[in-house]
């Protein structure tokens, strides 16, 4: 290195390193963050000066920092697996650090029994039969034993034999609030809504491309659905926590980020989205709207609330409330409108999409359940092959397949001719 650059250099480092002080040198921190991995890391790697690099961000990395961090006030622990929360783009290493989430599995695998055990080995290609205990080793030993999408058929078994458990919903709600630091049945606030609303706006941009084109309604009808979900789920705060075991901005339960298709890190607002989305598709393709699958994806039922019964209830207040909104923004057909009708902000701006922060890139078709088809009569024979369900029982089929392929095929032969069973029920 030249001797002339050597003083600026020093200088430079000095500003970040003397006395132990951090760096007031705006160019100095543009630099980190030039050469972080993301914006995740180079806030995790940089704890310690998180109050002062937070004056030399950009204005939309203020509003990342801002959203992730509601309410602040985080112990070191947490603040650093929020922001790992956020960085990983692949929904297996969030499950493998926050064991904790797949409990269910961990307290009651031993309830499978050997039918199940050797049709997961059959599934995953097994030479040749392992009994229960020579599994779980053989599992543990390759280190798969926080694998939730490798044992994703035995996680859906082991909950389908067991069912409810609410201690262990209790015990994760307890290690979440420890882990992410949140108070459980804590919300985000109007400001929160907003930025979330801007940080994460390609998300909802995508999500309610996607329900416009399959449900056959509006981009702004579905836009303003999914954000309704949101501002009663909760309020934009990511790492919201119910007292039931709902987790993340669309509340997602057991039943959502662990069994309903791939495994999703539940905080990861698009794929929470994508989930959400996934239901309500679904939904609507068995002749059901909007208003129904809102109270389904609230109690679980398609027809409570619809008809004006129990409008005392939490579920039917909670149909009425998004009722409510749909209505008073009939004709705000902008999401500028609709935020700052939900908010009184808007924080939209171009170059958020341009920060450095993670993404996670799957689409819809990633996170569907999966399904097999079924051969009724001649069509598609040729392309067959036999099926086992759980009961022994055979089936001619074409494999399993993601749910909009069998829909495909529906769409092009009839009903009649291919039918559905859920991939819980089959072998291989």
């Amino acid at each position: 290195m030249k001797k002339h650059l050597l003083i600026p250099v020093a200088l430079l480092l000095l500003g970040h390193f003397s006395y132990g002080a951090c760096s007031n040198n705006g160019r100095f921190w543009r630099q980190q963050i030039d050469h972080s991995r993301s914006l995740e890391t180079f806030f995790m790697k940089n704890y310690e000066c998180r109050n002062t690099l937070y004056n030399y961000l950009t204005n939309s990395e203020k509003l990342y920092y801002d959203v992730v961090l509601y309410p602040r006030n985080l112990k070191k622990s947490q603040y650093k697996n929020r922001w790992f929360s956020m960085s990983v783009t692949s929904d297996k290493e969030f499950f493998k650090t926050f064991s904790f989430f797949n409990n269910y599995f961990a307290k009651h695998k031993n309830a499978l029994n050997d039918q199940e055990l050797r049709c997961f080995q059959k599934q995953r290609g097994f030479p040749y039969p392992l009994k229960k205990a020579e599994l779980f080793r053989e599992i543990n030993r390759q280190g798969l034993q926080n694998d939730v999408s490798y044992l994703y058929p035995l996680i859906r078994w082991s909950h389908d034999i067991m069912g409810q458990d609410m201690s262990l919903s209790r015990e994760r709600v307890e290690k979440a609030e420890q882990r992410f630091g949140i108070q459980r049945g804590r919300v985000g606030d109007k400001e929160q809504l907003a930025r979330y609303l801007a940080v994460f706006d390609s998300d909802y941009d995508y999500v309610a491309n996607h329900m416009a084109q399959k449900m056959n309604i509006s981009y702004m009808d579905a836009y303003k659905l999914i954000v309704i979900l949101t501002f009663m789920e909760s309020r934009g705060n990511i790492f919201a926590i119910s007292n039931t075991g709902a987790f993340g901005p669309l509340q997602l339960t057991m039943h959502y980020y662990m069994m309903y298709g791939e495994p999703n890190n539940p905080f990861n607002p698009r794929s929470s989205l994508i989930k959400m989305a996934n239901k309500f598709i679904h939904y609507n393709r068995l002749g059901h709207g909007l208003d129904a699958s809102v109270v389904a994806y609230k109690s679980g039922s398609l027809t409570k609330c619809i008809n004006g019964e129990g409008r005392g209830s939490a579920d039917c207040k909670y149909y009425y409330t998004y009722k409510r909104l749909m209505s008073e923004m009939v004709g705000k057909e902008t999401k500028i409108k609709v935020s700052r009708y939900m908010t009184g902000k808007a924080y939209f701006r171009q170059n958020m999409k341009n920060i450095k922060r993670s993404h996670n890139n799957y689409d819809v078709k990633f996170y569907e359940p999966y399904q097999y088809a079924v051969l009724k009569g001649g069509v598609l024979n040729a392309q067959a092959r036999i099926g086992v369900l759980k009961s022994g029982k055979q089936f001619k089929t074409l494999g399993r397949m993601k749910r909009t392929d069998i829909y495909e095929l529906q769409d092009r032969y009839g009903v009649n001719e291919i039918g559905v069973i859920s991939d819980k029920k089959v072998c291989y």
